[in-house]
């Protein structure tokens, strides 16, 4: 039996989650974009999808709470409503 510090392929969940918070912080901000200029032509992109981040950020948040012993709180992807007559 490994203990954690020793597995190379451990991955420390709380510090990802704070690593992806400041990179959505950035992105968020603007800091995150690149420009280049080729002449008159200037190009801007940034190096992440926000979107990509913050899926990233909510699974290691998740898989954070699940180190620590605490229960994830669960994502509700439906939400029921009411069937009612149109007429």
């Amino acid at each position: 039996m490994s203990v954690e510090g020793d597995d190379p392929l451990a991955v420390d969940w709380c510090a990802r989650a704070a690593k992806l918070r400041k990179v959505e912080e950035a992105i968020l901000a603007g800091e995150m974009v690149t420009e280049a200029r080729f002449g008159a032509d200037m190009m801007r992109y940034a190096n992440a999808k926000l979107s990509d981040v913050q899926s990233a950020l909510n699974a290691a948040m998740k898989q954070c709470q699940i180190s620590r012993g605490e229960k994830p709180k669960r994502t509700r992807y439906a939400v029921r409503g009411r069937m009612t007559r149109p007429y």
